[in-house]
Order: structure tokens, then C-alpha cells, then sequence
């Protein structure tokens, strides 16, 4: 007896169950149809819509082949169940590949775009760094001239120097000589001076001895 009510509740899970999916399933209005929502589960039953393919239905009660399904704007009523497909209608799936498609062909014309723009700038930015290599050649033949020149300037700078240190030193032993020059020119002078002094000192006294002698050589013949 147990097992009788244990096999008897699993069924009834079972059937809850199905019942359950089911009723929580989407259906849709089949293929090129335009169906009736009534007010009951019958063909006498007052329309309350016109549903056309396509339209999603929510599935809220099963009864005797017809569908208790809530539609468009929440609207509840009943549709028979054979005019329904819990498959997507293939109009439907051909609008939404349709749209898929064409959402991948604009991402296709915007993405063809974009490459074309990055060639564009690829090519722009190839044409500067071409122009940039151009001008870094033209730096580099510029800054090994400069180092020749600098190298150079430093020689010149170098022998410059060498002779202005060698004209220092001319110029000093120069200035040494001129020195020399003008000390044995005052000694010279100085002898040339003493020497005419010398001279006339001598005639003076030579001079004076012999108006003496002459004085003398009067006196005495006067006293003779």
C-alpha cells in the first residue's frame, strides 16, 4: 500500500510538472494565419482580437484542444491550440535572420569603413615616416658634419692657442732684447761721454801747461 501511494504521488509530481512547463512555454500563431482570441474555449465564443502570425502568446490554461493565453497589451482569451506551434514561425525567423543580416551588413559597411580609414592613415603616417627618415638622414649627415667641424675648431682653438702663448713668449724675450738694447745704448752713451769729457779735460790741462810754459818763456826772456 505504501509503495502504491509513493508510485502515486511521483505521478502526480510528474503531471504537476508537465502541466507546469507546458503552461510556462511560449507558443506562437502559425504560418501565414490570422486566428481568433475568443472569451471561451469555443468556436461560438465572442472574438476579442485577431491575432496575426507571429504574435507571441503566453500559454495560461489547457482545455479540450484550445489554449487559455495572455497576448499583446496583457490581453487574455482563448485560441485553438492546432493554429498555435510552440516553434518560432518561419516568416518570424526569416525577419529576424533578415534583420541579423541586415545588422551584419552594417557592421560590415561600418567595419569596411574603418578599414579604409585605417589605410588612409596607415598611408598618412607610411608618408611621414618616410619624410621622417628623410630628415633624420639629413640630421645625422648634419651632426657628422658638425663633429668634423667641431674636431677641426678644436685644432684651430688648439694651434690658436699655441700661438698666442708662443707670441707671449716672443714678445716677452722681445721686450728681454729691447731692455738689453736700451742698457748697452745708456752704457755706450755714458762712454761716449766720458770719453769727450776725458778728451777735453785733457786738452784743458794741455792747454793750461802750455799757457804756462808760454808765461814762463816770456817772463824769462823779459828778465834776460
Amino acid at each position: 500500500m505504501r509503495k502504491i501511494t509513493i508510485a502515486l504521488f511521483f505521478s502526480c509530481t510528474l503531471i504537476l510538472f508537465a502541466s507546469a512547463f507546458a503552461f510556462a512555454q511560449a507558443v506562437y500563431v502559425v504560418d501565414e494565419f490570422e486566428i481568433t482570441m475568443r472569451t471561451g474555449p469555443s468556436s461560438d465564443r465572442k472574438i476579442l482580437a485577431m491575432l496575426r502570425t507571429g504574435t507571441r502568446l503566453e500559454v495560461i490554461e489547457e482545455k479540450e484542444g484550445w489554449y487559455l493565453v495572455r497576448g499583446p497589451a496583457d490581453k487574455e482569451g482563448w485560441v485553438l491550440k492546432r493554429y498555435v506551434s510552440t516553434e518560432t514561425p518561419k516568416k518570424t525567423v526569416i525577419k529576424q535572420l533578415q534583420k541579423k543580416l541586415d545588422l551584419l551588413s552594417d557592421n560590415s559597411t561600418t567595419a569596411t569603413e574603418k578599414i579604409n580609414m585605417f589605410e588612409k592613415e596607415n598611408r598618412e603616417m607610411r608618408s611621414i615616416l618616410d619624410s621622417t627618415q628623410v630628415e633624420l638622414a639629413k640630421v645625422k649627415r648634419e651632426y657628422s658634419s658638425l663633429v668634423t667641424d667641431s674636431k677641426n675648431v678644436l685644432a684651430l682653438k688648439k694651434e690658436h692657442t699655441e700661438n698666442v702663448d708662443n707670441l707671449k713668449t716672443v714678445t716677452s724675450e722681445l721686450q728681454q732684447i729691447r731692455e738689453e738694447n736700451m742698457g748697452l745704448r745708456a752704457d755706450s752713451r755714458i762712454k761716449w761721454f766720458l770719453s769727450g769729457g776725458g778728451v777735453v779735460f785733457i786738452s784743458w790741462l794741455f792747454g793750461y801747461f802750455m799757457g804756462k810754459s808760454k808765461k814762463r818763456s816770456r817772463t824769462h826772456s823779459l828778465y834776460t
